[in-house]
């Protein structure tokens, strides 16, 4: 569970500070320990308490490629949810599929940092391509992410580069796990 936790997390800050620009100038995501500490502290509190752990989702995303970047986004929208507390009976007309439409766009905003990927670089982007396969194909983000860093470092190892990279988005080149044009 730690790590099913950790890799979410992690992949969804990762994703929302590129898709919201909150990186800092090295290309890293910005107070990613504060918010990592955060996620973890809310996880660790919300079982004692018997409730489900409040988490980053990407489904943020969709909020912050509309300019949402502060939890004032969050406060307006669980405002607007409010009535459909007492209105949920007539919610339950609406079939699960009118859903799709919005999970195509998330998808859609998901896409983007794609592009953005050194694919000349096998070392780099055999990883990410692995990421990205097997997330849909194992219905599981954390497998994913997962094998993708698991085989990141041992391509890394294996081609004799593993001292090179400092950090998968640090120096001498940026990798694909950033999704950022090399400085």
């Amino acid at each position: 569970m730690l790590f099913t936790n950790f890799f979410d997390a992690l992949s969804c800050f990762m994703a929302l500070s590129e898709s919201a620009d909150l990186k800092d100038k090295d290309g890293n995501p910005r107070n990613l320990k504060r918010s990592m500490t955060v996620d973890a502290f809310a996880s660790m509190i919300a079982a004692p308490l018997g409730t489900s752990a409040a988490q980053t989702f990407i489904e943020s995303g969709a909020g912050v490629a509309q300019g949402g970047r502060t939890g004032l986004v969050a406060v307006t929208i669980a405002l607007l949810f409010l009535p459909f507390l007492f209105l949920s009976p007539l919610l339950s007309l609406v079939p699960g599929i009118a859903t799709a439409p919005a999970l195509v766009l998330v998808g859609l905003f998901m896409l983007s940092p794609i592009g953005r990927i050194d694919w000349s670089h096998y070392e780099e982007a055999f990883p990410a391509f692995l990421a990205i396969i097997l997330m849909p194909l194992t219905y599981s983000i954390t497998l994913g992410i997962a094998f993708g860093f698991l085989s990141y470092v041992l391509i890394k190892l294996a081609t004799g580069k593993a001292a090179r990279s400092t950090s998968p988005c640090g120096s001498p080149r940026r990798s694909a796990w950033c999704c950022s044009p090399p400085p």
